[in-house]
């Protein structure tokens, strides 16, 4: 083998070399990455699975504080983006017409 045979080789060799630990580097990055996304999805879904219950809460908490006229309330929920307005009160129902 002839000097310059020796050198094209070791340098395609330590090339190659270079190129696994690089593969190697990025699997591991992408495994890292993958689990990531993994506990973000699942975030994800158990967050649509519990929004109508939070809907429901925040409606719950909104009708407390109009009907109590719980300032505390009112700010808690302002504080987190949440607003609402209090409609007047309905007028009270007609009594059922008298049974004959």
């Amino acid at each position: 083998m002839t000097r310059l045979q020796y050198w094209t080789v070791t340098t395609v060799a330590a090339a190659c070399f270079l190129a696994m630990l690089a593969n190697l580097a990025l699997g591991l990055a992408n495994q890292s990455a993958r689990a990531d996304v993994g506990q973000r999805q699942q975030y994800v879904q158990q967050s649509v699975q519990l929004e109508g219950l939070y809907r429901e809460i925040i409606r719950a908490l909104a009708e407390l504080a109009a009907r109590n006229n719980d300032g505390d309330v009112k700010a808690m929920l302002q504080r987190h983006g949440i607003t609402f307005n209090v409609n007047p009160a309905a007028a009270a129902p007609a009594p059922a017409a008298a049974r004959k």
